[in-house]
């Protein structure tokens, strides 16, 4: 992995939210705070409601983008990470299924209680493919790069 993808793995990995955008049925953008997401790589994994309006966006668009960013920086100390590339869903038969709960059950434990229990109920789990990584850091002379996986 390159120097990029390393800072950009460690910026999502101490993260506690992200906003995960999808584009609507009217084509404009919609973004939601997201707690319950996890990563392998700079590839993503995030547990949503099976009705919400975030699943009808993927279905009709998978594109979607996970942006990260800290509270409290100051602008010379700034950075933010964004990760864009396309959403599936992770089905109950996928062999990352066991691996994405675990990770998605450290920010959000509910989960991994839940699917114990043998109820994933109206959840689904979605794997962000990634096609390219943007990291804007305020404290080097190139503020932002964008880095294609």
């Amino acid at each position: 992995m390159s120097e990029v993808l390393d800072e950009a793995v460690k910026y999502i990995e101490q993260s506690r939210t992200g906003l995960l955008i999808t584009i609507g049925e009217d084509g404009a953008p919609y973004a939601r705070i997201m707690g319950a997401f996890s990563n392998h790589g700079v590839n993503l994994y995030f547990e949503t409601g099976r009705k919400s309006n975030k699943v009808r966006h993927i279905k009709k668009n998978p594109v979607v983008t996970f942006y990260f960013q800290n509270e409290n920086q100051t602008y010379d100390t700034f950075k933010s990470v964004s990760v864009t590339g396309e959403a599936s869903e992770v089905l109950q038969s996928d062999d990352d299924f066991n691996s994405a709960v675990d990770g998605i059950s450290v920010r959000y434990p509910v989960l991994k209680e839940n699917i114990a229990k043998g109820n994933i109920g109206d959840s689904v789990i979605y794997r962000i493919k990634t096609k390219f990584v943007k990291l804007a850091d305020y404290t080097k002379d190139s503020k932002e790069v964008k880095e294609l996986v």
